[in-house]
């Protein structure tokens, strides 16, 4: 049997990635607990109201920042306590440049590395080269959020010690390549989130549809999920 490893959790559900600071999002549960990641410069100030936050420059945004606000990044990672880098990444799937991409992605690499924290990350058509990057930061622990992958890089990553994050597109039953992932994954190795999905508290939604697809109660879903972010997090 699987047991919480912070009796502090236990009737919650971890959201692993959760936008709550968008101005569309609905309120969550008052028992939520949710990770919540910035894009960027215009929301370093806004995710530090909630307790479990992360820093980082989504992909998209890159073209938006210079080395001056990379350097502002890691002075706020230095003075604060984000229990993540991120949400960073690469997504091949837009139209920006992959050069600029790839050091954007590569400096918060190193700054996950320097100070021990582990990184969420954004893949979009981009894979195999992230999976390239963090081979050569085998120290880096992390999740890949909102998976969208092949089997092969699914079992690459989880070899490698990281977490597949999983969302509301596994409900679409048209998603057939997603979902034999979430059958196959191993349950140690999975988070559950919501992404930027106008509802948080629909991740109840996302627990239910692997314990469908995996033929295992839903209780045992959320309580391994859960222990995967604190173990992952860190979270106190």
């Amino acid at each position: 049997m699987i047991t919480p490893i912070n009796s502090f959790y236990k009737n919650t559900m971890i959201n692993s990635h959760a936008h709550l600071d968008f101005d569309n999002m609905n309120d969550v549960a008052e028992n939520a607990i949710a990770i919540i990641p910035s894009v960027g410069k215009q929301n370093w100030i806004d995710v530090q109201m909630y307790p479990y936050f992360a820093f980082g420059i989504h992909p998209w945004m890159v073209q938006d920042h210079s080395q001056q606000e990379l350097d502002y990044l890691e002075y706020l990672v230095k003075c604060n306590n984000p229990v993540a880098i991120g949400e960073c990444g690469l997504d091949y799937l837009k139209d920006i440049d992959k050069k600029i991409q790839l050091y954007f992605f590569n400096f918060q690499l190193e700054l996950a590395e320097k100070y021990k924290l582990p990184v969420i990350i954004h893949s979009v058509k981009a894979t195999e080269d992230v999976i390239f990057l963090l081979k050569k930061h085998p120290k880096i622990s992390g999740e890949i959020h909102g998976f969208s992958g092949s089997e092969d890089q699914a079992k690459q990553l989880t070899s490698m010690g990281f977490y597949l994050g999983f969302g509301l597109q596994i409900l679409n039953k048209k998603s057939t390549k997603i979902r034999q992932i979430v059958k196959n994954c191993p349950l140690e190795f999975m988070l559950i989130e919501t992404d930027d999905h106008q509802n948080p508290n629909d991740l109840q939604l996302v627990a239910q549809e692997i314990a469908l697809l995996k033929q295992i109660p839903i209780d045992t879903i959320t309580t391994q999920c859960d222990n995967n972010a604190i173990s992952l997090f860190n979270l106190k």
